[in-house]
């Protein structure tokens, strides 16, 4: 079909990027010694022999390498003018640790890779806000205004940068708990009346979660590096993501409903809470460091008049080890499924195809539901929304994630 090649291309133009795309793109600043202990990595990084260059119509992909902006500047005047940008706001921002810069350096891809990443970099890049965004509240209601029934982010939008901006630096007004969930999370409204949802960060940056592929606690840096390969394949279904550092004794705990701060405890010398939630206990908080300190993804929520309808996925888990789902042993599954939803009156089923091909690239195997537009009806997109399960063990590819694809696009 042609669809599924488009979709086979897709998928191999964007390969590239897994290998710590941008999970440090836009995520929070390490600490002072770790950005130190990354900074010299990264200089002896540099004085090894530069790798042979390879085709890519010869099956291989290109290889990437994390870089500060200034390391190994480009020989390309256009890239040159973008990473001199990259690198003015850097400096700006020198003194904000909620931000960092980093530059993807693409090793042996063609021309057009890297000025393909360069101008996606370039829209995460804060700027002078536009005329007429000068209210506390003109921001939010710019990212709302980019909603609608193809896509939640735009593909090419200098303001992109400020909304992350923001996210990471307005004042927190009100903090509760969360919605409803198996994980923990807090709901917090920023300054001009923006709601987000905060997902804490519970592992180090290099924690392998073993077990089962949809084991262990969200993890946030996977929430941040989905929204951006989502800008990547082009899909833009992903709500708005960007890592932020919060001091939960003089930022949270203040602000915080009575409901909230009943989940809060110490643990030693750290701040803790556990928050509501259907696995949420006592024993099992988040906590933050010995400075108060916790790192985590804030979500920027969608606007409130876009009311959203939830589906059950129709190839779900069911977690439970002595079961499995009838996809997970009938072969023939997926024409069963199209008979009921045929292609060209459900659209999402198309995207159910789509983001098995995302899951995959992210290892994310807790999909068990997702959310359309509910004034779409059926032709609504499927909203890739709650993808924190992911990124837990980079040393198995979970092939079942594929399932909708493998089985629906079969040679008869």
């Amino acid at each position: 079909m042609v669809w599924l090649k488009r979709r086979r291309v897709l998928v191999l133009a964007s390969i590239f990027i897994l290998t710590w795309l941008v999970i440090i793109i836009y995520t929070p600043s390490p600490s002072g010694s770790q950005k130190n202990a990354n900074h010299g990595a990264k200089r002896g990084a540099s004085q090894q022999k530069p790798p042979q260059s390879g085709s890519r119509r010869s099956g291989k992909l290109p290889r990437i390498r994390i870089v500060d902006v200034d390391e190994n500047p480009s020989i390309d005047k256009e890239e040159q003018k973008i990473e001199t940008q990259l690198r003015d706001a850097s400096q700006d921002f020198s003194d904000n640790k909620n931000l960092t810069f980093s530059k993807i350096k693409i090793l042996d891809g063609e021309n057009g890779d890297s000025k393909a990443l360069l101008n996606i970099e370039l829209d995460l890049i804060p700027h002078a806000l536009p005329e007429g965004v000068r209210t506390q509240g003109a921001i939010w209601n710019l990212a709302g205004s980019w909603v609608n029934s193809k896509q939640i982010t735009p593909a090419d939008n200098p303001d992109l940068g400020m909304v992350l901006n923001a996210m990471a630096n307005r004042p927190i007004v009100k903090a509760d708990i969360g919605y409803k969930g198996t994980q923990l999370k807090a709901r917090l409204e920023l300054s001009g009346g923006q709601w987000v949802v905060f997902k804490p960060g519970r592992y180090t940056r290099d924690h392998v979660i073993d077990g089962t592929p949809y084991a262990g606690y969200d993890r946030h840096t996977g929430e941040i590096a989905a929204f951006h390969l989502d800008r990547v394949l082009g899909f833009h279904r992903a709500p708005i993501v960007v890592g932020r550092r919060i001091n939960l004794r003089t930022e949270i705990k203040p602000v915080a409903s009575q409901s909230l701060l009943n989940t809060f405890l110490n643990r030693g010398n750290q701040t803790c809470f556990y928050g509501k939630c259907y696995y949420c206990k006592p024993e099992e908080p988040a906590c933050a460091d010995e400075h108060d300190m916790m790192e985590g993804s804030l979500t920027l929520w969608l606007p409130r008049d876009k009311k959203l309808k939830k589906w059950h996925h129709l190839w779900s888990r069911t977690y439970r080890d002595n079961k499995k789902a009838q996809w997970e042993h009938d072969n023939n599954y997926c024409q069963g499924v199209l008979e009921k939803y045929p292609l060209e009156k459900h659209r999402h089923i198309m995207d159910i195809l789509d983001t098995a091909a995302f899951d995959y690239l992210i290892g994310n195997a807790d999909r068990h539901q997702y959310e359309t537009f509910e004034a779409d009806g059926d032709q609504a997109m499927l909203l890739l929304m709650d993808s924190a399960k992911s990124f837990g063990n980079p040393h198995h590819d979970e092939r079942s994630i594929l399932a909708p694809l493998y089985q629906c696009c079969k040679k008869n």
